[in-house]
């Protein structure tokens, strides 16, 4: 983001192989006479057409950015209440920011589905050692080729251009904070969301990374910072989905 927004009026994001330009997607509104944004935009469209849309909060230019991603399977549905809890809510301190994605799954999020619209696990889909395209008609199924999903093709591009410092990822209903190697960023989640921490696999073959959103930011943009995957349980309160979680993720990054 702080990459983005400083050139923002002539920035491209490449999605699924085209330009796309975001300024025809994007507003910005300044809140002060300070560099505190609000910002919106289009960071490409689902395979179905849908648009995927991500919000900023914050400092323009910000030296150190969060990145909540409230959904990536479609019948996981309370992390887009966090995300866009964060997203009206938040009010990140000087020097911080916040890139909300309420869901990367617009498809699946409107036929409550866990795969998109071409019967894709997204986040089996990432370009990693551990992706596989067995499974075809499954729930599970990574798709034809690793990254080949317009969403993971989007998101990809988006992550590259932003590279946060940490990103928080919702899912459901493990209820687990996922073990990834970074121990004070979750044991914070852990403390600030009130679940476990634990090992969440997907069943990639041993010695290789998880075909998953966090381990491909991980091992291919990691020096950039850490990705988690958060687990709700199956069922949450209002309350736990919005405030508790939302201000647990921006405390735990230190953002509130």
């Amino acid at each position: 983001m702080r990459r983005l927004l400083a050139a923002l009026a002539a920035t491209l994001v490449v999605v699924a192989g085209a330009a796309v330009v975001v300024p025809a997607h994007a507003t910005t509104t300044r809140v002060t006479a300070s560099a505190y944004v609000q910002t919106s935009v289009v960071i490409g469209t689902s395979a179905r057409g849908r648009p995927i849309r991500a919000y900023y909060r914050g400092e323009e230019g910000a030296p150190y950015v969060l990145l909540v991603l409230g959904q990536m399977h479609g019948d996981e549905k309370d992390g887009i209440a966090t995300a866009r809890w964060i997203r009206d809510h938040a009010h990140p301190r000087p020097g911080t920011g916040v890139w909300v994605v309420p869901t990367l799954n617009p498809d699946g999020n409107a036929r409550g589905t866990r795969t998109n619209g071409r019967g894709v696990d997204l986040n089996r889909n990432w370009p990693t050692s551990g992706w596989s395209g067995a499974g075809r008609g499954s729930r599970y199924w990574g798709g034809p080729r690793p990254g080949s999903e317009p969403e993971t093709k989007a998101m990809i591009a988006f992550l590259t251009q932003v590279r946060p410092d940490r990103i928080a990822s919702i899912h459901q209903p493990l209820r687990a904070i996922g073990r990834g190697g970074h121990g004070k960023w979750e044991k914070r989640l852990a403390r600030f969301l009130h679940l476990p921490r634990r090992h969440l696999g997907v069943g990639n073959p041993s010695g290789t990374d998880s075909p998953t959103l966090t381990a491909w930011y991980d091992t291919t943009l990691g020096e950039h910072g850490a990705a988690t995957t958060i687990e709700y349980g199956a069922r949450t309160s209002h309350r736990y989905r919005t405030k508790v979680a939302g201000r647990g993720i921006l405390r735990a990054a230190r953002i509130h």
